[in-house]
């Protein structure tokens, strides 16, 4: 389940390479008087990539378990989510905006998954009970409406 789920958020990673790809080749960094920009988001996103993939070399190996694993997925989703949100806030345009707004939103809702798998791997009893009373709920509120 867990492969999966990390597969599947590979998956939407690449999708989010694509469109900060198209982006950012719409935008060179040049800024309005025509002088690059140090801190295009470009060059931010390259920077914090090659930060994640030497922090992945470095902790992550064939002996790390499942919860170590989820915890350190989610400091990624919560840096990713950090520099999207600051990227929207430094954007030049509407467009721009927009996007990086969707791409923190996205790693948003991976850390909300992730956050979800934690507490399941972490107490599993406790998470089953919750969602369980969660689902019942559900059922009888649907019940009483169909009565």
């Amino acid at each position: 389940m867990g492969k999966a789920m990390f597969k599947s958020f590979a998956e939407d990673e690449k999708s989010h390479a694509k469109r900060l790809s198209s982006l950012l080749s719409n935008d060179n960094g040049a800024s309005s008087s025509g002088e690059k920009n140090p801190t295009h988001p470009g060059e931010r996103v390259s920077t914090i990539f090659q930060k994640m993939g030497k922090e992945l070399k470095n902790r992550v190996d064939v002996n790390t378990n499942d919860i170590e694993a989820v915890r350190l997925a989610m400091k990624m989703e919560e840096s990713g989510t950090k520099f999207y949100e600051q990227a929207a806030k430094d954007a030049r345009n509407t467009k721009d905006a927009e996007t990086y707004r969707f791409l923190a939103n996205e790693e948003k809702i991976h850390c909300a998954i992730l956050k979800n798998t934690l507490e399941c791997l972490e107490n599993a009893e406790k998470w089953e009970a919750e969602k369980e009373g969660r689902i019942y709920d559900v059922w009888m509120n649907m019940i009483n409406k169909k009565l």
